[in-house]
């Protein structure tokens, strides 16, 4: 099965993928900026571990910064 977009007309999808990107870009700010607060947070006791774990699964970000338990590797 295929899960591409399709888009027969050039311009459209060149400006479906620009969206996306700028989407992506506004997105990795936003996580980064999440990030920082946390580790400010945690590293000052304002928080626990098990709370950052609870953050970080809230944010579906578990897997970047656990991936060999996502995996089941453990």
């Amino acid at each position: 099965m295929n899960h591409r977009l399709m888009v027969s007309d050039p311009a459209i999808r060149k400006q479906l993928q620009l969206a996306g990107l700028r989407f992506m870009c506004s997105r990795a700010h936003w996580l980064a900026s999440e990030a920082r607060v946390l580790g400010i947070q945690l590293k000052n006791d304002r928080i626990t571990s098990a709370q950052v774990d609870a953050k970080l699964e809230e944010m579906g970000a578990l897997d970047l910064v656990y991936p060999e338990l996502m995996r089941g590797d453990a």
